[in-house]
């Protein structure tokens, strides 16, 4: 690896950071698209669209930020990744796939980026 080049792994654990605000965002455009606004509280909505929208954005920010290899960055992401972790692990213990792959994955991306071959890249 030349001076100045990005970890391979690093660039992944940034598409995945996109791919799931990407998903976010969706799930937010989707819940306005069917949502029958005569049955929710207008309130409770505006709340909803807000923390999707704003998670989408936090999402694209850290994700640019470990991408440029910011230390700050690769600790929120271990953070978030762990919660991910602890979120999904209940759920993939009974068996369920996406939470088994989301354990697993989150598990393998906090491993890595801990690594002090990873870690010494970040400034």
């Amino acid at each position: 690896m030349g001076r100045g080049s990005k970890p391979i792994g690093v660039v992944a654990v940034a598409g995945f950071v996109i791919l799931f605000s990407l998903y976010v965002l969706f799930l937010t455009i989707t819940i306005v698209a069917f949502t029958d606004f005569s049955k929710v509280d207008r309130l409770y909505f505006l709340m909803l669209i807000l923390v999707g929208i704003g998670t989408f954005a936090i999402g694209i920010y850290l994700s640019k930020n470990l991408y440029e290899l910011k230390a700050w960055a690769k600790n929120t992401t271990i953070i978030l990744l762990a919660l991910l972790f602890l979120s999904s692990v209940g759920s993939a213990i009974t068996g369920n796939l996406p939470a088994i792959l989301l354990t697993l994955l989150s598990m393998l991306f906090i491993i890595y980026l801990i690594n002090p071959s990873v870690s010494k890249h970040f400034s």
